[in-house]
């Protein structure tokens, strides 16, 4: 889908900028680095790579059995992170893993936690085969082969001790891996629970609340609560750096968005962590907060002006980032010459119905 390749494009522009500057020293060597980061006794955050971007995989250790949120796009990476969790938490006894959406490069790696109960929202198995097998497993082998030489020529361009050279040289570990291993005996793991717009998972001392707000990123986006934490997973959605961007032509519901969205922001518990899918992008508990007051603002707003009778032209004029969003107005606000807020405006404007003519005056009754 188009509004998919644009938002890819812009995320991989992201990435690249962040770790331009933000890209670790070290060196690629046989194995990327493994990284494990404790946010508390039971909760893990575990990823490969210093100067590339990977998924972050994040483990809970609860009273029924060990739960597992993201894999990678690399089995044997992932093989690595669930060692490190088995060692972290003294056990083997992967429960449930849940995947935030179909991306390749978030499900790749489904088949390492065999044993577990893989947990999405209920497009995500479709959406998965379209992607990861047949024809569009064979364009995405074509896509990483083409990427190799690429990147062998930009590693090669760069200086040797630069951030850029270790970003490619560890791409390029990544890309030889994951050719051989779609290539050699790879077998999607399928989400067989699955759930329309929400789910809990009563993990006996924790708690895992799944929500689908669908349709801006993919089909299928999840967000996670585990409120026992203060804990949030929004997988590929909006990061601190960008105001969140509502693509005209994709199939969103904002309105559900919002109220499963605002189960989270305004039921009272306290957030601690916010974590997105990618190593190389943060969140913080604000921006996650701003966003969902951006968005529900924009669309309260627009739609009582709609009901009312508004034109068009005072909607966009209505709401201004210097003034009823200032939070967001050192954020990237504009990409590929398009200004994001006026987007999202013109965006919820076409999808909210218009205000009804009033129809015929009947006779009064006597």
């Amino acid at each position: 889908m188009k509004w998919m390749t644009f938002f890819s494009a812009i995320l991989v522009s992201l990435l690249m900028a962040i770790q331009a500057v933000a890209a670790t020293e070290g060196r690629a060597d046989e194995e990327l680095p493994l990284h494990a980061q404790r946010l508390s006794d039971r909760v893990l955050v575990t990823w490969v790579g210093d100067a590339m971007q990977t998924i972050k995989v994040v483990a809970l250790k609860t009273a029924k059995g060990i739960v597992v949120m993201e894999t990678n796009l690399s089995r044997a990476a992932d093989a690595r992170i669930r060692t490190t969790i088995e060692k972290e938490f003294g056990r083997k006894d992967f429960k449930y893993l849940i995947n935030t959406h179909h991306h390749h490069d978030h499900v790749c790696g489904n088949q390492v936690y065999h044993e577990a109960t893989i947990v999405g929202q209920r497009a995500i198995p479709e959406e998965m085969k379209k992607e990861i097998t047949g024809e569009g497993l064979v364009k995405l082998i074509d896509k990483f082969k083409a990427m190799l030489p690429d990147w062998e020529g930009r590693r090669d361009r760069a200086a040797a001790d630069s951030r850029e050279n270790r970003y490619f040289a560890e791409g390029i570990l990544w890309l030889r891996t994951v050719i051989a291993e779609l290539q050699e005996g790879f077998k999607p793991a399928f989400p067989t629970l699955l759930f329309d717009k929400s789910l809990t998972l009563d993990m006996g001392d924790m708690t895992l609340e799944l929500y689908a707000v669908g349709g801006t990123h993919s089909s299928g986006d999840t967000m996670i609560f585990v409120p026992e934490e203060g804990l949030v997973m929004v997988g590929d959605m909006w990061p601190e750096q960008v105001l969140p961007y509502l693509r005209k032509e994709a199939p969103w519901d904002l309105e559900l968005i919002l109220e499963n969205w605002g189960r989270i922001v305004e039921g009272g518990r306290e957030i601690k962590h916010v974590t997105m899918a990618h190593s190389d992008i943060k969140l913080s508990v604000e921006a996650f907060k701003e966003q969902y007051r951006y968005l529900k603002t924009l669309w309260n707003g627009l739609s009582e002006m709609r009901r009312q009778g508004a034109a068009f032209e005072e909607a966009k004029k209505r709401y201004a980032i210097w003034r009823d969003f200032p939070f967001f107005k050192e954020k990237i606000l504009k990409v590929r010459d398009v200004n994001i807020h006026e987007n999202n405006i013109e965006a919820i404007w076409a999808k909210l119905p218009a205000a009804k003519e009033p129809g015929p005056v009947g006779p009064e009754r006597p």
